[in-house]
């Protein structure tokens, strides 16, 4: 009997749904769904939520900076890149989550908010509609050494 390969686990965190549907499709529709366990989540909170549980912890975070906070739907811009660059710096200075590797995957193209997230020790940056289909997986195989 064989084994059964170990799927990576991915999670995306993105507030808009119409992305996170388009992100999950895009690993099914190139047969990857046996490599990838994908879950998405709308919120930070909801993210450390799946992160702190040993079970559900991801091995790569697929991170938009710009969300609205819950219960703060009016938050600036530069209040949501403030709060997820805070998300990834406490991830990545957390002994338990600093091997998750964290990509940012966000419309935004600014050459400061990618200088900053990588001070924070990001393992990828992403830019929304940069890349095709094909490329966002042979990015995440890239980083997991995984191959079909």
């Amino acid at each position: 009997m064989e084994q059964e390969k170990k799927k990576v686990k991915i999670l995306l965190v993105d507030d808009d749904e119409m992305m996170r549907i388009y992100f999950r499709d895009v690993f099914w529709i190139h047969g990857r769904s046996d490599s990838y366990d994908i879950k998405m989540v709308s919120s930070l909170d909801e993210a450390e939520k799946i992160i702190e549980d040993k079970e559900t912890r991801p091995d790569s975070i697929f991170l938009d900076v710009l969300m609205s906070a819950k219960g703060n739907k009016g938050a600036t811009p530069a209040y949501q890149i403030a709060r997820s660059l805070e998300f990834i710096s406490r991830m990545k200075k957390n002994k338990d989550f600093s091997s998750i590797n964290i990509i940012i995957y966000s419309g935004q193209k600014e050459q400061s908010l990618k200088e900053a997230a990588s001070k924070l020790g990001i393992d990828g940056y992403i830019v929304k509609g940069e890349l095709m289909p094909k490329e966002i997986i042979a990015f995440t195989d890239k980083i997991h050494g995984t191959n079909n």
